[in-house]
């Protein structure tokens, strides 16, 4: 069934000349501009790097003096070759697998006892079975986790029945309602074909070890202690483990399957990458039914060939499974709105489900999903006069966070901490550590020039942005019949711009949601006429950006490309080149020896106990030394185990920089060299030019 109102209306055979060449001049003065501006993140030592030249980098001879081995094709190439390496992956994508299939399997158990049969193809419904599944799943896992029941075999176990219950369900589903009314969403296969390589390398690059600090720091350190535990208790030694972490659950869960929390975190980032190609089978059903079936492929294209989808993909962010959380408000809201011959209670439990999932991803989701879909609830209820809409919005929403909120009250009385200070307060939480918190996190100055930036960074100066939704998006508006809707997303995307902008501290990554809104108005935008002096035009927009697009993501600027490396070899020799006296501190210490770390929070990669805290915890050397005499400290450390002491002091100093987070003044080189002539800590090993390794004697 299709929306009231949002058929595709036909196109002009042809346009006028002018509008042609205006239309003309303007898309390719963009895309010149796309080519020709430096990209802000690439190191300024190194020099200056456009796109251009990385797409004329590409190809063999182009660049003069440049064969097919040293162009970046060529590279991309010979980093896929190595299939000798990929039976190493055939165990994470079968553990994957299952908890796909267990996710997909809950989803539809969730989806039958909605009684939602409606109009989705069979690909949306796994789609939407997925996101709702893998919500549930982390739920799931939490409970489990804090009865202190993190074992191997139940969760194989649990995983396979639900996986085989939500099979059942769905066939019965299909024998009762006969023919299935299609597959996939009309259209869609155009697309998929373009978006094969870029998925292609998303799968291989999530099965490559994390690189980025944050990852290493919490998205999967979390669960690897959470999995060395046994249980999921709190860390008060890392602030970030209080953020909602449905999606961290999925690592939690492939760890407890594989039985080993590193190569199950390899299986828990594939999972996060599975997100990427699930959002765009919601993205291409939505601009289906707004556009028609180009519009479907299309806006699947673009969303997927964005090298940001990728970078989400293969680095273990949560905002790849945010964008999809976004792109499945809009697709259901869509249906929910636009067809009243919908059961409302059980469409808008089905859209606060996904509400849920997308604030069980991160906290900002409140303000960019819950609020404005509830307020769409709202305003459902108020013109069909029921409340339906919203008590079943909220009770959907409850269902998934309610836990996540629930664990925060009692472990600090705070259901938001480390947020909410001033409301909720929240212990150990108090007024320094959050004005250092605010400091790093808070809003920035209200600036027009800021603005202008901020501007033109998310319309394309972003290192991993696609030129195609500037290009296509204000198209979307040329389509008279489903402007409505047009505009309707079009506001809802820049709300999302203006919360971003006004109310966090703008990191590139908080705006992403607004990437699954875009792609459906690009893809629309872009079938917008049938002339066919606009299909040549649409088709060398397409050709040169997405050849751009996968350009970017082939090069180490995205993210790790080893894609067929050796995953043995590659757990050896990245702890190596991301922190090498870290790396050289675990490889050549005693196995008993446990480890304080001062001014290092990415571990997760070490195979030692180590005693770490992120820069928002109180400093953990500072806790067992202040105040104390030499010997109660010693007496500490032995009580706790340490037998070594690890100090970073160029973290140290990258914290207490100007536009750093800060750290406490109690570490000083001063301090430790008072404690070593006090034989509380043995003479120093320089094991790096800035980093320091005490034996406790």
């Amino acid at each position: 069934m299709t929306p009231k109102g949002s058929a595709r209306p036909p196109s002009p055979a042809g346009l006028p000349a002018t509008l042609l060449i205006a239309i003309a001049v303007l898309q390719l003065a963009w895309l010149a501009w796309f080519l020709i501006v430096p990209m802000p993140n690439f190191p300024k030592e190194s020099g200056t790097l456009r796109r251009g030249i990385l797409l004329l980098k590409a190809f063999p001879h182009v660049v003069p003096d440049t064969p097919w081995a040293e162009s970046l094709l060529g590279q991309a190439a010979a980093e896929l070759s190595h299939f000798e390496n990929l039976p190493q992956r055939l165990p994470i994508a079968a553990v994957a697998g299952l908890i796909a299939m267990a996710a997909i399997g809950l989803g539809e158990l969730a989806l039958a006892g909605l009684r939602i049969r409606g109009p989705l193809a069979a690909a949306e419904r796994v789609a939407v079975s997925f996101g709702v599944g893998a919500a549930g799943l982390g739920v799931l896992t939490l409970a489990a986790g804090r009865a202190g029941m993190l074992s191997p075999w139940p969760f194989r176990a649990g995983l396979a029945a639900i996986a085989l219950a939500g099979l059942v369900v769905s066939w019965r589903r299909r024998d009762r309602a006969g023919a299935v009314r299609s597959t996939w969403p009309q259209g869609l296969w155009p697309g998929a074909a373009i978006a094969v390589p870029f998925v292609v390398v998303m799968a291989l690059g999530a099965m490559l070890p994390a690189i980025d600090f944050d990852v290493l720091e919490y998205h999967i350190q979390g669960p690897k202690e959470y999995f060395l535990a046994g249980r999921i208790v709190d860390l008060p030694h890392n602030v970030y483990t209080n953020m909602p972490f449905g999606v961290e659950m999925l690592h939690v869960m492939a760890m407890e399957v594989m039985g080993d929390w590193w190569w199950g975190a390899l299986a828990g980032q594939l999972l996060v990458a599975l997100f990427a190609p699930m959002a765009a089978i919601l993205i291409a059903g939505a601009a289906g039914r707004i556009g028609g079936p180009r519009a479907a492929w299309l806006s699947a294209a673009i969303y997927l060939s964005t090298p940001w989808i990728y970078r989400l993909a293969v680095i273990a962010y949560v905002e790849g499974p945010l964008c999809y959380y976004h792109a499945g408000l809009i697709a259901a809201s869509i249906l929910a709105w636009g067809n009243r011959d919908l059961p409302r209670g059980p469409w808008w439990g089905l859209i606060g489900l996904l509400a849920g999932g997308a604030m069980a991803c991160k906290y900002p989701a409140l303000i960019s999903a819950v609020i404005p879909f509830g307020l769409l609830a709202l305003a459902d209820g108020w013109r069909g006069r029921t409340a339906r809409p919203i008590l079943a919005y909220a009770v959907g929403w409850a269902i998934v966070m309610a836990p996540w909120l629930g664990k925060n009250v009692l472990d600090h009385g705070n259901p938001v901490y480390p947020l909410g200070y001033h409301v909720f307060g929240g212990h150990p939480w108090d007024a320094s550590r959050e004005a250092q918190w605010t400091r790093a996190h808070g809003p920035r100055p209200v600036e027009a020039r800021a603005l202008a930036e901020s501007v033109v960074d998310v319309a394309g100066r972003s290192d991993w942005q696609s030129p195609l939704y500037v290009a296509f998006v204000p198209l979307a508006l040329a389509s008279r019949r489903s402007r409505r809707i047009v505009l309707a997303i079009l506001g809802y995307t820049a709300y999302l711009f203006v919360t971003w902008w006004l109310l966090t501290h703008r990191l590139d990554r908080f705006w992403l949601p607004m990437l699954p809104g875009l792609a459906v108005l690009a893809g629309i935008g872009a079938d917008w006429s049938e002339a066919p002096g606009w299909r040549p035009l649409r088709g060398f927009l397409l050709t040169v950006a997405i050849a751009c697009n996968f350009v970017d993501c082939s090069t180490a600027l995205t993210g790790l490309n080893e894609w067929t490396g050796d995953l043995a070899m590659l757990r050896r020799d990245l702890p190596r080149r991301l922190n090498p006296p870290l790396a050289a501190i675990d490889r050549e210490l005693p196995p008993g020896a446990r480890i304080l770390l001062v001014g290092q929070a990415a571990v997760f990669h070490m195979d030692h106990e180590v005693v770490y805290n992120t820069v928002f915890n109180p400093e953990t050397i500072e806790g067992l030394a202040a105040g104390k005499t030499d010997e109660e400290f010693r007496r500490a450390l032995k009580d706790r185990g340490i037998t070594h002491v690890y100090v970073d002091w160029k973290e140290v100093r990258r914290h207490r920089a100007p536009g750093g987070y800060g750290f406490t003044d109690f570490v000083t080189p001063e301090r430790f060299a008072g404690w070593t002539r006090a034989g509380v800590l043995g003479r120093p090993a320089p094991v790096g030019t800035e980093q320091e390794l005490y034996e406790v004697p």
